[in-house]
């Protein structure tokens, strides 16, 4: 079955790694993790070393959205392992900016359907709201950007979220602020930092067998270091701001989908799929 021989890999922050012995898709591979003051003051490149161990064989990348946590390893990626990079306008220039060729990039949009390999795609629209921790740098992109860019230079256009299916399996990244277009599926990768009326609602769109919380920890924070969540959004709680609680999402996803399995992958660890459902 094509399904139990799908491999897949959390790679930090939105980052998922799915494989078969044929290919290897990535969405929003991101390991360089500059630091606060540079994302704030500075500009950012990629750490080449670190891009080429944690993502060596790469065939195709999925990108939700622009964001620098998003798509400024993506290049790298693109030059050490030959993939094919698939995203919004915007990615797609930015990566042109930085020196993707054009045959190794692709503008996509919300309704297509495509197939990477084993894998059949389905690219669902998304709205992404603020951070905790960044901006959203909204809007089109100035005609001139030097490099190397400033995070501010990675600018949001549209946003996706995914459906990839191989063989009985249905997988849905979800990277969207609304639950309403969402889509049913086996498997749920999405985010811890909602509420719990967004949770029961995308949850009963979605009901997965099986959720995993992705892109919780801190992208400032080095890969030297052990991981640690982002900051929750702010709030009428004291202190005002902490760590976010994984421990409250998992309570919440207990509440609202008391059948549902959450898992939470440890980093780079590889799993088989027919494992996990």
């Amino acid at each position: 079955m094509i399904g139990e021989a799908i491999g897949f890999r959390w790679l930090g922050v939105a980052g998922i790694e799915l494989s078969t012995d044929e290919m290897v898709l990535a969405i929003d591979p991101f390991f360089s993790r500059p630091p606060f003051r540079r994302m704030c003051f500075g500009r950012v490149v990629p750490d080449r070393s670190l891009v080429a161990a944690k993502l060596p064989r790469c065939d195709f990348i999925l990108i939700t959205h622009a964001h620098w946590d998003h798509l400024m390893d993506v290049p790298e990626v693109v030059r050490n392992t030959g993939a094919v990079a698939l995203g919004s306008p915007n990615s797609c220039r930015l990566l042109s900016i930085l020196g993707v060729p054009e045959d190794q990039f692709h503008p996509i949009q919300a309704g297509e359907e495509f197939r990477l390999g084993e894998f059949l795609i389905r690219v669902l629209p998304a709205h992404h709201g603020t951070g905790s921790q960044t901006p959203t740098f909204p809007g089109l992109l100035p005609r001139d950007l030097p490099w190397p860019l400033q995070p501010r230079d990675y600018r949001q256009d549209v946003n996706f979220s995914f459906l990839i299916e191989a063989g009985s399996h249905r997988l849905l990244d979800w990277n969207s602020e609304d639950p309403e277009p969402a889509v049913p599926a086996d498997l749920l990768f999405v985010g811890p930092q909602k509420n719990p009326r967004y949770y029961d609602a995308l949850l009963r769109r979605v009901r997965p067998k099986v959720v995993v919380p992705i892109h919780w920890d801190d992208f400032l924070r080095p890969l030297s270091r052990p991981l640690r969540p982002l900051f929750a959004p702010p709030g009428w709680t004291l202190p005002p701001l902490h760590y976010m609680k994984l421990s409250d999402f998992k309570h919440t996803l207990r509440r609202v989908a008391p059948t549902t399995r959450i898992f939470f992958p440890e980093l780079f660890q590889s799993y088989k799929l027919d494992h996990l459902l």
